[in-house]
């Protein structure tokens, strides 16, 4: 039974580590846009080049704003 235990602990791990490896790759293209926007890069060309909506732009560069602010 203790096979089983530790498997799943690891499983539990893995989803977790998954977790943060998505949060931390969503605050770098967050970070990405927010660094183009400085360029005066527009919304729309990175919403265009990314196939994403320009309110999808703003979230990914807001949550980055917000994070490296607090």
């Amino acid at each position: 039974m203790g096979d089983v235990v530790a498997a799943r602990k690891a499983y539990e791990q893995a989803q977790a580590d998954a977790r943060a490896l998505v949060e931390r790759a969503r605050l770098d293209l967050g970070k990405a846009i927010a660094d183009a926007r400085r360029q005066e890069v527009s919304q729309d060309a990175i919403a265009k080049e990314l196939n994403l909506t320009r309110e999808q732009v703003r979230r990914f560069q807001r949550e980055y704003e917000s994070r490296a602010a607090g």
